[in-house]
């Protein structure tokens, strides 16, 4: 992350991220008692680590192997034409273990602040197929809608202003599994 920011607290130690996920993961047992329609995919960046924790914490669960995939919906976005541009235009799906097909689609993401990612996220999956449903499973939802996107199974609700972002550190991504609440300093 290119920015300057100063932290301003630490939301979830390594401890409390894992317990977060054990709590979603237990939701998401209980209101889908069967496994076998069931795919996690992790939208990336960080949220294809977080999926791969989940879908490991399901598969120990249902005792049955949760099929994981991951998905980068960057070219979905509505503003992706003001960004930068990459060389590589197609979407970039990492791993797809089966179809979408009438399967119960259980989309990961670290934050949930605007709702764009998570809405061109759908419309990847749904140029993938048509799933019976997508739910959607957050680690750390900020607040701040810009779209009407609700998650279904949330580890931490946090409250945020606009100067604030909150930051996901995970495993091996980066050095240490933690989430900030962090002050975003204005560039000069």
């Amino acid at each position: 992350m290119k920015d300057t920011y100063k932290p301003i607290r630490l939301l979830l130690d390594a401890k409390a991220m894992e317990w977060a996920l054990d709590e979603m993961a237990a939701k998401i047992a209980k209101t889908h008692p069967s496994p076998k329609n069931l795919i996690v995919l992790g939208m990336a960046t960080r949220g294809i680590p977080l999926g791969q924790r989940l879908a490991e914490k399901l598969t120990q669960k249902y005792d049955f192997e949760i099929p994981l995939g991951s998905i980068d919906a960057t070219f979905y976005r509505d503003d992706f034409h003001y960004r930068d541009r990459i060389q590589n235009t197609e979407m970039r799906i990492k791993t797809m273990p089966a179809s979408v097909e009438n399967k119960e689609i259980i989309l990961v993401d670290d934050v949930l602040y605007t709702g764009r990612s998570v809405r061109a996220a759908i419309q990847a999956v749904l140029d993938l197929g048509r799933p019976a449903a997508v739910r959607l499973c957050v680690l750390v939802d900020r607040g701040n809608r810009e779209l009407p996107i609700a998650p279904d199974y949330v580890g931490l609700s946090v409250e945020t202003m606009q100067n604030q972002e909150v930051r996901v550190f995970i495993e091996p991504m980066d050095d240490e599994n933690a989430v900030y609440l962090v002050e975003v300093e204005a560039n000069k």
